[in-house]
This record gives structure tokens, sequence and C-alpha cells, in this order.
């Protein structure tokens, strides 16, 4: 014979059978439980400790001497102190290390004369790392009676080129851009025509090196370090007058002063010296 099933025990096809009043009393404590006020506010109350031991721990973290700033290691600088690119960081020694705005720091950095791109980054423990690269000076540009050294880019990196750091290759010496009107102060940026008269200067200072002390604009000339003069006229087919200009130099008989070089037709140059030649 078969037993007859209970109820809350497996039927005759498998399934759990749950008593209803055991359903029944479930449900309604889970209705008790939702819809309790008391329990909802211990609830957000515990939600709100476990917060404010999160930001305190946060706090004590970031201000902890453990993770301070103990030192600042500089690498790149050769025109630059190390302490005025620490000072413009605005990061001190004794500050929060993971509190210090390192991009806000690069952008400080960048904005010193010389420097054309700053890395700054967090040595862990306690270290700041501002890695540096330099611009590169390219000519000294004249007007109005002063004289300020521009690097390539062409923004201004000193207002005094007597004063050009010791660790900056001066030789051969930078060529003189001679203009109008009083160059642009330090840090600032000289005008896209003149950038041009810039990048040729800084071209014709290592080749033929040691050969041209100015260039002079409208109309385009050289001033040789002899004291000869090379006539282009204007910029139109630079690059062939300046070819010829080099060929030329390099064959020129100077032991017997030469007075002008004119270059203005490439093609058909012109000397004239200072004295017939024997």
């Amino acid at each position: 014979m078969t037993a007859p099933s209970s109820p809350g025990l497996a039927g005759g096809g498998g399934d759990v059978v749950v008593d209803p009043r055991l359903g029944a009393r479930r449900r309604a404590v889970r209705h008790v439980t939702r819809d309790d006020p008391d329990r909802r506010r211990l609830y957000r109350l515990i939600l709100l400790i476990l917060v404010a031991i999160l930001a305190l721990g946060i706090v004590i973290v970031l201000e902890s001497p453990i993770l301070d700033v103990d030192r600042i290691d500089i690498a790149g600088a050769r025109a630059t102190e190390p302490a005025a690119i620490t000072e413009v960081a605005g990061i001190s020694i004794g500050s929060p290390l993971l509190l210090a705005d390192l991009d806000a720091a690069e952008s400080r950095v960048e904005a010193l004369p010389w420097i054309e791109e700053a890395t700054v980054e967090r040595d862990l423990p306690g270290g700041v790392h501002i890695d540096v690269v330099e611009r590169t000076p390219a000519a000294l540009v004249a007007g109005g009676g002063s004289t300020v050294l521009v690097g390539t880019g062409g923004r201004v990196l000193s207002g005094d080129p007597a004063e050009i750091p010791p660790a900056v290759d001066t030789s051969p010496g930078f060529v003189r851009v001679d203009v109008g009107d009083e160059p642009p102060a330090v840090g600032e940026r000289i005008d896209p025509a003149l950038a041009e008269a810039v990048t040729l200067a800084e071209r014709l200072r290592a080749d033929p090196a040691g050969a041209v002390q100015a260039v002079q604009l409208a109309p385009l000339r050289f001033e040789l370090t002899d004291g000869a003069t090379v006539e282009l006229g204007d910029a139109s087919a630079l690059p062939t007058k300046l070819e010829a200009f080099r060929t030329l130099y390099a064959r020129v008989d100077r032991s017997c002063p030469v007075a002008t070089i004119d270059l203005r037709v490439p093609e058909r140059p012109v000397l004239t010296r200072e004295e017939p030649c024997s």
C-alpha cells in the first residue's frame, strides 16, 4: 500500500509542498521588516557611520607625514635654475604628496622662458620628480636699442645675451637679426615673419660656421664677420640663394677683402672687392 502524502513533504511528483500557513508567516515577516521605520533609520545610520569612517580614513592617509613631500628632484635643467623650477611648480617640502596638482605644476613650469616641456610625477613614498626639456637658443634679435636671445620656436629666452648661462653652448657665435622695433619681452613670442628670419639666422650660424654675424630685413642681406655684405634682395628662391652663397663663400679667395656679394640673381652672382687684388 502507498502511504498518503502529508503537507510540507515531497509529493508524488517530487515537488516540495510548503504548508500555506508557513508561507503566509514568512511573507508577513518580510513585510514587517521592509516597512519598519525604525529598522530603515538604523540602516541609514549604519551607512552614514561607514561613510564617515571611510572619509576619515582618507583624510588621515592624505595628511599623514608618511606621504608628505620629502624631496623634489629635477632633471634636464641647464639654463634654468632648479630653485626657480621648484618655486613655480608650487609644490613645497612638507606638503601632502597625494594632493599635489601635477598638471597645474607642469603648466607653471612650462611658462618659464627656457622650458619647452615639463613632466611632473610622484615618486612614492615621499618624492616628486620634475623632468624638463629646455629650448635651444637660435639667434639674437636686435632693435630699438635692445638685444634679446630667441630660441627655436620663436620664444624670447633672455633679455641680456651677456648673461647666458654657462651651461648653454654659444659656439659658434649667434647670428643677429636686426629689426626696426624693439623686440618682445622675455617669455613672449616673436611674430611669424620674424620667426622665419630667426630660423634663417640659426641655419647660417652653423653653415658656414662663423661666417655670418647679422641678418638684415627689407631688403634681405647678410653681414659677414669679415665686413662684407651679401645682397639677397628678398626671400624668393631663398634655398637657391643660400646654396649659391655657401658655394661661393667656400671658394672665394678672402685674402683680398670682399666688399659685396650680390645674389639677387643666384645663377649669376656678382662679387666686388674693396680694392683690386694683385
